[in-house]
């Protein structure tokens, strides 16, 4: 059985756009059967065994700052994720969205920067198959939509646009696989940054075909 990580931010973990709670700082979750993780699982069959790790918030690998909270740092807790899910034949990473929030004024070569430290990390790993590292396929988040978000700005709009070539022209030098979420689905009106289930849908199957077209 064939092994899939998929290591990332809110759109992996399933927030509900729209659904955070002011009082209880709590939001909603899609259903299982709504996860893009899972619509891919049904899509590849029981050849395939996939995982998730989501966490809100979650960044390449930069500390939150405003609220503060621990275990946002995409970098840190990477290497404990490899371990937990070994053996990994295929990890997707979903991550940059939260790199491009006001509060860490980052270039968008740092967002790259910051991914290309996850990828080098993992493939200097030994968390794949035989001992090996795990094979790589960098998913480029949808851009951010008009309806800010308010630990977002308009400048995180522009970034979040650039982020595709960027990683499409990491993925060549690192020797990574690539899919461009965007070209598929956008994100939601209602908050500018999460996937509705409409969207999850969409996204999962064309993650499938893509992984169907892989060697892993």
């Amino acid at each position: 059985m064939k092994r899939i990580l998929c290591y990332g931010d809110s759109n992996v973990w399933g927030f509900v756009p729209g659904s955070y709670n002011s009082k209880t700082k709590l939001v909603k979750r899609h259903n299982k059967n709504e996860l893009w993780t899972t619509i891919m699982q049904e899509k590849l069959g029981v050849e395939y065994e996939v995982f998730y790790d989501g966490t809100n918030g979650r960044t390449t690998d930069l500390d939150e700052i405003n609220p503060g909270r621990p275990f946002r740092n995409g970098f840190t807790l990477l290497e404990c994720s490899l371990e937990i899910h070994y053996p990994i034949n295929l990890i997707i990473l979903w991550l940059g969205t939260n790199d491009t929030k006001k509060q860490f004024n980052r270039a968008t070569f740092e967002i790259k920067k910051g991914l290309q430290k996850i990828v080098a990390f993992i493939k200097e790993s030994v968390w794949g198959q035989n001992a090996c590292a795990p094979k790589i396929l960098i998913i480029c988040p949808p851009p951010i939509t008009e309806n800010l978000h308010p630990e977002f700005n308009f400048d995180a709009i522009r970034k979040s646009k650039e982020l595709s070539k960027l990683y499409f022209d990491l993925s060549i030098e690192m020797q990574c696989e690539f899919l461009d979420a965007g070209l598929y689905i956008q994100s939601s009106l209602i908050d500018g940054i999460h996937l509705d289930s409409n969207s999850c849908f969409i996204i999962g199957n064309r993650i499938a075909e893509k992984v169907n077209q892989m060697s892993i």
